[in-house]
């Protein structure tokens, strides 16, 4: 479902399958959407025009393999004449890779292996496109060149399993979120650790860093969003208003972020 995001109304319906939606991202232009479905279909759909939203098909279909599209990503970055395409999309699966496709005509391009058989079921891609981090089952975080294929870091802060990765708008910092209550913020440049915040008394589900970098936005299964000051590395707002536990936070961001 398409929403207007200064009304909150509907401005359209995608559908094609009767299978529930894992995944749904927007590109920076706002003109396609990606989703990943339980029928292991990644879906590109053209939300260019709200006109013909419900009667749209998508404009490529991708079958992925059994969970093989949990989550899925669109990966943008500059192509300098190598055999990795310039325009990707990245999925995570069951089996501790993401894999990426072609955006051009969805064939396979590259498997990024942890070495490690756990679900991934949460998964970022750095503004620059150059970076890709996933995490899930288990508490350990990786992060990948998108271009070499190549595992640059790992992070192993966390006791529990990590549900939320997001980079920071410059592509530096790397925010987490786990069941062990926890938000950690990485350096991915030197692959160490900047801190982490306490405050949350359930699993943390969601933390994503506002554009600017001095704030980050949480939430939990304690029915809490939380807003951080990275500076301060404290808590300076929590809103109460749910009566559920809270799957995801968003900043609003401007037509050039």
């Amino acid at each position: 479902m398409c929403r207007d995001a200064q009304n909150g109304e509907c401005v359209g319906k995608l559908k094609d399958g009767n299978y529930a939606i894992t995944s749904v991202d927007v590109n920076r232009q706002g003109t396609r959407a990606l989703t990943s479905s339980m029928d292991n279909t990644l879906r590109v759909w053209d939300i260019s025009t709200r006109k013909s939203l419900n009667d749209a098909k998508p404009l490529l279909s991708i079958n992925a393999g059994p969970i093989n599209a949990w989550k899925s990503r669109f990966v943008s970055r500059k192509g300098d004449g190598d055999d990795v395409p310039a325009d990707l999309i990245a999925s995570s699966t069951d089996s501790g890779m993401v894999k990426l496709w072609s955006l051009e005509d969805g064939s396979a391009v590259r498997e990024l292996n942890t070495s490690r058989p756990n679900f991934m079921y949460a998964l970022a891609v750095s503004p620059d496109g150059t970076k890709i981090a996933c995490a899930g089952a288990g508490s350990h975080v990786y992060v990948f060149d998108t271009e070499a294929g190549m595992l640059l870091c790992t992070f192993s802060g966390h006791s529990d399993n990590v549900r939320s990765v997001s980079f920071s708008a410059d592509s530096s910092l790397l925010v987490t979120a786990s069941d062990d209550k926890q938000i950690q913020l990485h350096d991915v440049r030197h692959g160490s650790p900047v801190t982490t915040l306490l405050g949350h008394h359930g699993w943390v589900l969601t933390a994503e860093m506002h554009p600017s970098g001095a704030y980050i936005a949480s939430g939990s299964v304690d029915t809490k969003v939380k807003i951080w000051d990275v500076a301060q590395r404290a808590c300076v707002e929590t809103h109460s208003q749910h009566s559920q536990a809270v799957w995801g936070v968003a900043w609003q961001r401007s037509s050039d972020d």
